[in-house]
């Protein structure tokens, strides 16, 4: 059997500008579009019934996905400090997802999708040996399965909770650097409640510890991760179906390597 061709064109634009208030203060707009292919190995996998099915017919299936992006914010740049504060608004008319449906068989999925969120970050040197920063990020999606204007949210394999990430770092010799790391991971139920998922997500907060030295030509760096010996489960591994597919991450690990570059 002869295979069929399928044909993607679209025409894209990229527009933004940046406004200085102050020479370390600006406020700057974006709009892009993105354009991309379906995933043709997701859509094969889960294909829908085959009397229906034409590699060359015209069915939403295998539609190119065109999105809208729109990111508006403010960035200050001064000599011990620097920060940005950010928003943006992504909408596509035909986004793609596998969704399960009521037989807990996976289908593709094309509806208008649209995602939004807002990032702040910010460093600080108070003194010369002395840097500490943080960014934290929230964003959330939804998507309309039936195009009738009723968004529902997605799933969180598609959306992750409020994260935090934090650190301390100090330059304790001229080769000697401590750093001490934090990562918060919220929690995320609004998908559970709305039905969406069978199980909210609980967060969880790890604290990390890397040391590195220089010796000889190289650095020898020493990193404890999960420093507190926290339990807990990814968000990856708490989005999937059922308690069997819910492990639990590494405890408290130790790592040392030597790093030799030339």
């Amino acid at each position: 059997m002869e295979g069929g061709e399928r044909n993607f064109d679209s025409t894209v634009f990229n527009l933004g500008t940046v406004y200085k208030i102050t020479p370390e203060f600006s406020a700057f707009v974006n709009f892009s579009q993105g354009f991309s292919v379906p995933r043709f190995l997701s859509f094969l996998g889960f294909p829908p019934t085959p009397s229906t099915f034409t590699i060359d017919g015209s069915i939403d299936d295998l539609q190119p996905q065109k999105v809208d992006q729109y990111e508006i914010g403010i960035r200050g740049n001064w000599e011990s400090v620097q920060f940005a504060l950010a928003g943006f608004y992504n909408y596509s008319e035909l986004g793609a997802r596998l969704i399960q449906n009521d037989r807990d068989i996976l289908e593709l999925q094309r509806a208008p999708e649209r995602i939004y969120g807002v990032e702040a970050s910010v460093d600080w040197q108070p003194v010369e040996d002395w840097q500490f920063g943080g960014i934290i990020g929230w964003n959330e999606g939804e998507r309309d399965p039936n195009d009738e204007g009723e968004f529902e949210p997605l799933d969180s394999f598609s959306m992750q909770p409020l994260k935090v990430t934090a650190y301390v770092q100090n330059q304790t010799t001229p080769g000697w650097q401590n750093r001490l790391q934090f990562l918060v991971v919220g929690d995320r139920d609004r998908a559970f409640e709305e039905g969406i998922e069978p199980d909210p997500i609980d967060g969880y907060f790890l604290v990390d510890y890397i040391s590195s030295i220089r010796i000889g030509e190289g650095t020898l760096q020493v990193g404890v991760y999960n420093l507190l010996d926290n339990q807990y489960s990814s968000v990856y591994s708490q989005a999937l179906r059922g308690d069997i597919n819910n492990f639990a991450e590494s405890g408290r690990t130790v790592t040392v390597n030597y790093r030799l570059s030339w």
